[in-house]
């Protein structure tokens, strides 16, 4: 009886300690399940997901691997077995050899994993790596009208979700899901050959019952981690939307407004996160008690075969020591499929960006652009934002070396030539062409590298002074960064500065006024030395003083280059050859200033409208 009394006690502490098992494995994929993650299922749908190995031969030793770790498992289990027929068999020595052999079985068996994430580390992180640069390469291809309408903050969860997840995918997929089909085997069969088909039966039912119910209620779960997501995406969003407009913040003194918008966010994504959590809690408890049931049943039957002298207690301690082992890949399983629902789900959204067409698209064997002067040419454009039509059939031919201003009042598509030019957008009707050639045909880069700007809001990377000038020829020296900061009247006061060329400018440049931010685009598209120049209101955050200390710096810029100037003061208009005076879609006038002003009530008019020292 004691010894009966002792089996049995053995086969509960077995029972506890498999349940426990599962029950740790699952509590450890709750935290893996936030982050989610994309699955290689769908590698033809999005089109990216394992570059290709340049390592099959280590990819077949990691199989390898695999399988050894699988047979590992089915050794513990028997080894323990051994050791419980030797203790009950009344031996009244210590079994030291079976001691040391069920040790090193589970020795062996922390080496395998440990072996398998070590040679695994180097496949996972040039996944990531090659996932992380496509993304980062299709949103820099994407039209800036896509880029501007974006969240940068929601965008960028949902990019940082799936690479940071991506190990954790293959990892699982290749060193658990993968396993789990020779380790089911090898149970079922062994537990069919030591305590016959009915226990094999039941241990399959277990198996069926446990996949079953876990893939229909993480089907449900799908919804409710797609809600979860969105919420912590918008209230990323309002994160980083609040700190890139941190002075207009605190100008209009909105700091509470901000905390209570980003708490609002933030409750919103509590409630679905609680919800994510208590969907999960009912899985497991699903999952629990399928396993309970299983392992309770399984018990109840091998102990009446003890109780009837059918089976020693050892092949029972195995049997169920194998079911334990059994029940620990199931639960990776169940929360392989739980955390691959919540990867599909933030697929859904990366697959749309990835899929996401520019509005401006190459052309498939563009030809490279032949520079032959500069003569830049807008024929019958039109181009319109949504339903506000801004160009209705301009057209403006720039003579090579000329100098042309581009005047008009605010939204009269100024600028939007300019982003033509360059090719940001498409007009709608219309041709833009350089020399002769239709900018649609050309290669983007074969052009665009004889293009030099200098934008009317100047942003700037958060990086050095002397970086955010090179940027426009990465291979300049630091005396080329100089002349062209000296050609921009700049120089004087970036060497007052403590850190000189390297200081830190801040986010989009903040830390600099606006005139100093100007000034820095200006040496930018100086040490470009572009064959044609786009200035876009240049000179609009620079005092008088300055702007006419620039102007010989100007007047180097566009010498003997092709330039087009969004003018808005009239000394940047009478230093240029030819003004072109955008009125009702349209170029209404074209000539001298000087020119115009006497030949057009209109033009002279707009003039006489503008205020400060025009």
């Amino acid at each position: 009886m004691a010894l009966k009394s002792g089996v049995f006690a053995c086969l509960i502490l077995a029972l506890c300690v498999g349940c426990n098992n599962v029950m740790a494995q699952n509590t450890d994929l709750k935290e893996t399940e936030k982050s989610g993650f994309i699955i290689p299922r769908v590698v033809e749908k999005s089109g990216f997901i394992i570059p290709r190995s340049e390592n099959l031969g280590k990819e077949t030793e990691k199989s390898n691997i695999i399988i050894g770790r699988s047979e590992n498992l089915g050794n513990i289990a028997f080894r323990l077995g051994h050791l419980v027929d030797a203790l009950g068999s009344g031996t009244e020595s210590l079994p030291v050899g079976l001691l040391a052999a069920y040790g090193l079985a589970r020795l062996s068996t922390s080496a395998f994993n440990e072996l398998r994430s070590a040679l695994f580390a180097t496949v996972s992180q040039s996944s990531c790596r090659s996932l992380a640069r496509r993304s980062f390469q299709h949103l820099h291809s994407l039209d800036a009208g896509y880029l501007l309408s974006s969240k940068p903050g929601a965008l960028n969860v949902v990019v940082n979700r799936a690479t940071k997840s991506l190990t954790q995918v293959l990892n699982m997929l290749l060193f658990n899901v993968m396993p789990i089909a020779v380790e089911c085997t090898m149970a079922l069969g062994v537990m069919a050959s030591l305590a016959g088909p009915e226990c094999a039966f039941a241990a399959l039912n277990t198996l069926v019952a446990y996949v079953g119910f876990t893939t229909w209620f993480s089907n449900h779960r799908r919804e409710i981690m797609r809600r979860a997501n969105r919420a912590e995406e918008d209230a990323s969003a309002v994160f980083y939307d609040s700190l890139a407009n941190c002075e207009i913040v605190k100008y209009f003194q909105g700091e509470a407004h901000e905390i209570r918008r980003y708490d609002k966010a933030l409750a919103r994504y509590e409630t679905e996160q609680v919800s994510v959590l208590h969907s999960l809690a009912k899985l497991n408890f699903g999952q629990s008690v399928i396993v309970v049931t299983s392992f309770t049943s399984i018990l109840a039957l091998t102990s009446l075969r003890v109780l009837n002298g059918q089976l020693p207690v050892g092949d029972v301690v195995a049997i169920h020591g194998i079911l334990a082992q059994l029940m620990q890949p199931l639960g990776i399983l169940g929360g392989v499929y739980r955390v691959t629902t919540q990867g599909f789900v933030d697929l859904g959204k990366l697959q749309a960006f990835l899929k996401e067409v520019p509005a401006v698209q190459p052309p498939e064997d563009g030809a490279t652009f032949q520079f032959h002067g500069g003569r830049v040419e807008f024929r019958d454009v039109h181009y319109s934002y949504a339903h506000n039509v801004v160009l209705e059939g301009a057209s403006l031919d720039v003579k090579p070396g000329s100098k042309v201003a581009i005047v008009g009042s605010s939204g009269s598509g100024k600028s939007t030539l300019l982003r033509l030019l360059y090719r940001l957008n498409d007009p709608q009707q219309g041709q833009v062409l350089i020399d002769g050639q239709d900018v649609k045909t050309l290669d983007l880069a074969s052009f665009r590298r004889f293009l030099g700007i200098v934008p009317q809001d100047c942003a700037l990377f958060n990086d050095t002074i002397r970086f955010n000038i090179r940027y426009a020829r990465p291979d300049a020296t630091d005396a080329e960064v100089e002349w062209a900061a000296r050609l921009a009247q700049i120089h004087e006061h970036i060497e007052s500065l403590p850190e000189g060329y390297d200081t830190a400018v801040g986010e989009r440049g903040m830390k600099l006024s606006g005139g100093e931010r100007q000034r820095i685009g200006i040496a930018r598209c100086l040490l470009a030395d572009p064959s044609v120049c786009l200035l876009d209101e240049a000179t609009s955050a620079l005092d008088v003083r300055t702007e006419r200390a620039l102007a010989e710096a100007m007047a180097e810029l566009m010498k003997g280059r092709t330039s087009l100037i969004v003018a808005h003061r009239l000394a940047t208009v009478e230093r240029c050859d030819v003004v072109a005076f955008l009125e009702d879609g349209v170029v209404s006038e074209e000539g001298p200033h000087q020119e115009l002003l006497e030949r057009s009530e209109r033009y002279r008019r707009f003039w006489q409208g503008v205020p400060g020292d025009a």
